[in-house]
């Protein structure tokens, strides 16, 4: 078994055991074997001219199923839409099968219409959700550019918004916007985007977030809809307190209590102590989804429209989910 010592801003130190090595190493493996299967259901809807749906315009001469096929391999492999054309039609002869596909041009314009459907539904018990943002780069030089001769007047970002299930590692929801957009304010679309993908037997226990998500309303939130809300305070922050003349003491100003007690508790034992009596660290698991996605198919988004950026990532993230799958490592923790 692999152990790895991680030292952690207490004085213990945590060793980590992996005990699924080999299993993993094995699923790590599987997700570069791409096998490409053809569905006998798909092979009729390419052959097969759609009916007229009474709708204004031509019906669509190729179904949604085969361009998000497309759309897939061009992630996998890293290609542009022309080359991605080229890759599939030889894929596909070697396979003995001879389809007129769709150009780069219809590839484009179909694709943002496209409706991909990225995770399962969960159907555990208590889900603990992760939030959290990471830009992507659509415009603008690379590291190396910038580095020799500074920072060029056009630079542009998409920020991606993801609520990640802890226990499976999934991606539950997502959100596009532009760069300059708080993380507060994409809080209650991501809850409510997430919990589309719970089932009725599942049920939303713990919401974790960083700093950017400590605002006051959130708790109000937490506590009305019966969940459990976790976000360290700013370093400046300071309980809200109203003065009762009466019994002469300080008391929390109504619609306050949740947040000043976890003011307090930081207050008494530190950042580092509400951390580590919370489990904070858990949310280290949704910044580890941006650094997969970053990882395999790269910090910039290939599309330059918000609709076809949204089904670029929506993607990326059916992929990931679908690599979890496929096995992920376990660990025992040591003290």
């Amino acid at each position: 078994m692999q152990k790895t010592k991680i030292k952690t801003t207490h004085t213990n130190i945590i060793t980590k055991t992996m005990v699924n090595w080999g299993e993993y190493n094995h699923s790590l493996i599987n997700r570069g074997n791409v096998s490409v299967y053809i569905s006998e259901a798909l092979a009729k809807q390419v052959f097969t001219r759609p009916r007229k749906s009474g709708k204004v315009g031509r019906p669509f001469t190729y179904q949604d199923p085969l361009i998000e096929l497309i759309l897939t391999l061009r992630e996998l492999m890293h290609l542009p839409l022309r080359q991605t054309i080229g890759f599939v039609t030889g894929l596909l002869l070697g396979m003995s099968i001879s389809w007129k596909l769709p150009d780069y041009s219809t590839l484009c314009r179909r694709m943002g219409k496209l409706r991909v459907s990225y995770c399962r539904k969960s159907n555990r018990g208590d889900i603990v959700l992760l939030l959290d943002s990471s830009g992507f780069k659509v415009f603008g030089e690379g590291e190396w550019k910038v580095k020799k001769h500074g920072v060029g007047y056009r630079r542009t970002w998409r920020e991606t918004h993801i609520a990640v299930d802890f226990a499976t590692r999934d991606i539950l929801g997502f959100i596009n916007t532009e760069s300059d957009t708080h993380d507060a304010t994409q809080f209650q679309p991501l809850i409510h985007i997430a919990r589309k993908s719970i089932s009725d037997k599942g049920k939303l226990s713990t919401v974790i977030g960083d700093g950017a998500y400590d605002v006051n309303r959130f708790y109000h939130e937490a506590r009305s809809s019966d969940f459990e809300f976790i976000a360290p305070p700013r370093k400046d922050a300071v309980e809200h307190l109203n003065f009762n003349a009466r019994h002469y003491e300080w008391r929390d100003t109504p619609g306050w209590e949740d947040r000043n007690a976890v003011v307090r508790h930081c207050d008494e034992y530190g950042v580092d102590g509400w951390k580590a009596d919370v489990d904070y660290h858990r949310r280290s698991l949704v910044e580890n989804a941006f650094y997969r996605i970053k990882t395999i198919f790269g910090a910039n988004l290939k599309s330059h429209k918000e609709d076809t950026q949204y089904v670029e990532q929506g993607i990326r993230i059916k992929l990931i989910n679908r690599f979890n799958r496929t096995g992920l490592p376990k660990y025992e923790m040591l003290t």
